[in-house]
C-alpha cells in the first residue's frame, strides 16, 4: 500500500550502475534500434527531485536513432530540426543540389548551421532562456577561447538535452551521467557500459548556463573516470631524487602529480622540486602523464636542457622503459600470457575531447611501441614519444585491446590509479658521455579500500528503497521520466 512520498537524501540510494544498466535492458528490448546503436551510441540519465519531493529518472540519447529524436521514454531534442517540410531540411536539400550541380556551398552551409543554434533555444538553471549560438559566444569571450562558433551538434548531446528538460520543468537536478552503448569508433576508445564526462568541446562550454557551478564541479569529480589530482590537493613532499649530478636531477614522480605548470594549476613536479632544492635553473627534459608515476628526469643548465631536448625529440641514446598492469579488456578480449611484438598505430589529437587521442591512420603521426607481455603485466618500450600512445596502444583493439588498469581516459576498469609506471631510463649524458642508467622500483596494485557505512563507489549514486512504483512524473509527457514512491 502507498503511504507517503518522501525526498530521499543522495547518500542513500541505488547506485547509479544499477540503473546504468536498467536503461541498457531497455535499449537491448528495441529491435529496431539494434543495427544503429550497437555501433556505438552514448546515452544518458539524469535523477531529478521535483517540487513536490518526489525523485525520478529522465533518459536520453545523443543526436538521433534512426532518424528520430522523439522516441517514446526518453527526452525529446531541444529543438527538432528534422521536420520534412521545416526549413532546415529545405534548405539542406537546396544546398545539396548546388553541390551536385558544382556550385559553391560553404557560406550558405555555415549561415544554415548559424540559423540552427539561433534556433536551439536552451532553458538555463535559473529558468533563463538562450540561444545555443549566444551561450556559446559568451562563453568563447569569456575565455578567450579561438573557437567563436559553436561545433557541429553542439547541443544535441545526452547532457544538454536532460539539462534543459529539466531546467524547462523546474526539476531539481540531483546527478547525471552518461554512457556508451554499443561498439567503439575505429578511431577512439570507448567501453561498452561504461560512463563518460560530457564532451569538450560541444557540451562543456554551454554546461555552465544549464547547471549551477557547485552542481557542475559535483557531477564533474562524481565520474569514475576521473583521477585523483595530487596537483589540486598538495603533494606532502619532499621527493624522492633518484639521481643528481651536477648537469642533471632525477625524481621519482607520484602518480596524480603534474609534471610541469598546466594551464590552470602551476603546482607540480617542476615547481616543487625547484622550492625543494633552491636550484637557480630547473626544466623537465620530458613529461609523464599527471596519472603516469616514475623516472622524471630535469636539467640544471639551459645548456643541458637543450642537448636533452634534442636527444629525446630525435630518440637519440635515449631508451626508456614503462612497466604496466593491464585489465581484462572488453568482454575478455585482448592479448594473453606472454609474448612480445612491436605495436605501430598513428595517432592524433582529438580536438572535441581534449585532451584525449585518437588513433588516425591517415593524417596521425607515427607512433611506435615496444612490448614484452607477462601476463597481466606488460613492459612498454617507446620508440617514439606521442601523447598518450602507450595508454592507447594498450588499450585499442589494434594494439593489445586491453586497456592499463585505471586509465581514467582509455580504461574500463577504475582503480586506486593508473598502474602505469616510468621504470627506467637510460641516456648517454650529455657532457661526460658516459652512459646513465637510473631505475624506480614498480609501485603494486592493490584492492579498493572498503567503503564506509553509507558510502557509494566513485562516480556511483543511490537512490533510497528498491521497493518502488514507477509513473510517468507530473507534467511530463508519457514515458519521458518516472518518479520513485516509496510503498
Amino acid at each position: 500500500m502507498q503511504t507517503r512520498t518522501e525526498a530521499y537524501p543522495l547518500s542513500d540510494t541505488w547506485q547509479i550502475s544499477e540503473l546504468v544498466s536498467e536503461m541498457m535492458r531497455d535499449i537491448d528490448s528495441r529491435p529496431e534500434w539494434h543495427d544503429e546503436v550497437s555501433r556505438g551510441k552514448m546515452f544518458g540519465l539524469l535523477i531529478y527531485r521535483d517540487k513536490d519531493g518526489r525523485e525520478g529518472m529522465l533518459k536520453a540519447y545523443s543526436g538521433q536513432i534512426c532518424g528520430r529524436s522523439d522516441w517514446p521514454g526518453y527526452v525529446p531534442a531541444v529543438f527538432d530540426y528534422l521536420q520534412p517540410d521545416g526549413y532546415f531540411k529545405q534548405e539542406e536539400a537546396a544546398i545539396v543540389a548546388l553541390h551536385h550541380a558544382g556550385q559553391p556551398t560553404r557560406e550558405r552551409s555555415q549561415a544554415l548551421q548559424r540559423w540552427l543554434f539561433t534556433q536551439t533555444v536552451l532553458t538555463g538553471a535559473h529558468g533563463e532562456r538562450r540561444s545555443v549560438l549566444d551561450v556559446f559566444t559568451d562563453w568563447a569571450a569569456s575565455n578567450h577561447s579561438k573557437q567563436i562558433l559553436p561545433p557541429g551538434g553542439t547541443g544535441e548531446c545526452c547532457a544538454p538535452k536532460l539539462l534543459h528538460y529539466a531546467n524547462s520543468h523546474q526539476l531539481k537536478v540531483l546527478a547525471l551521467t552518461e554512457f556508451w552503448y554499443g561498439a567503439s569508433p575505429k578511431g577512439e576508445i570507448r567501453h561498452h557500459g561504461r560512463q563518460y564526462e560530457p564532451c569538450q568541446a560541444k557540451c562543456m562550454p554551454i554546461l555552465p548556463f544549464l547547471m549551477e557551478k557547485e552542481r557542475l564541479e559535483e557531477m564533474l569529480d562524481s565520474y569514475g573516470n576521473h583521477s585523483r589530482s595530487l596537483s589540486a590537493e598538495k603533494y606532502e613532499g619532499p621527493l624522492t631524487v633518484l639521481y643528481e649530478d651536477p648537469y642533471l636531477i632525477a625524481i621519482d614522480k607520484p602518480a596524480g602529480l603534474l609534471s610541469v605548470p598546466g594551464k590552470r594549476n602551476s603546482y607540480c613536479a617542476e615547481t616543487m622540486l625547484r622550492e625543494q632544492t633552491g636550484a637557480p635553473f630547473l626544466k623537465a627534459v620530458h613529461r609523464l602523464d599527471m596519472d603516469t608515476s616514475g623516472v622524471l628526469l630535469f636539467a640544471k643548465t639551459e645548456e643541458v636542457y637543450r642537448e636533452m631536448q634534442r636527444m629525446f625529440a630525435l630518440h637519440e641514446d635515449v631508451e626508456k622503459e614503462y612497466v604496466a598492469k593491464l585489465s581484462v579488456g572488453d568482454e575478455g578480449r585482448g592479448m594473453r600470457g606472454d609474448g612480445r611484438g612491436v605495436i605501430s598505430i598513428p595517432l592524433a589529437p582529438d580536438f572535441l575531447n581534449r585532451p584525449r587521442q585518437r588513433v588516425d591512420y591517415e593524417n596521425g603521426k607515427e607512433a611506435v611501441t615496444r612490448y614484452v607481455m607477462e601476463g597481466d603485466t606488460v613492459h612498454l618500450f617507446p620508440l617514439t614519444g606521442r601523447t598518450h600512445q602507450l595508454r592507447i596502444h594498450c588499450a585499442h583493439p589494434d594494439g593489445l585491446g586491453r586497456p592499463i588498469l585505471g586509465d581514467p581516459l582509455y580504461g574500463d576498469t577504475p582503480a586506486d590509479r593508473m598502474y602505469l609506471h616510468a621504470c627506467s631510463i637510460s641516456f648517454r649524458h650529455p657532457v661526460t658521455h658516459e652512459r646513465v642508467t637510473i631505475k624506480s622500483p614498480t609501485p603494486k596494485p592493490h584492492p579498493d579500500p572498503p567503503l564506509g557505512e553509507g558510502e557509494a563507489p566513485e562516480g556511483k549514486l543511490k537512490i533510497k528503497n528498491s521497493k518502488c512504483k514507477i509513473k510517468p512524473p507530473t507534467g511530463s509527457p508519457k514515458g519521458e521520466g518516472r518518479e520513485l514512491i516509496s510503498t
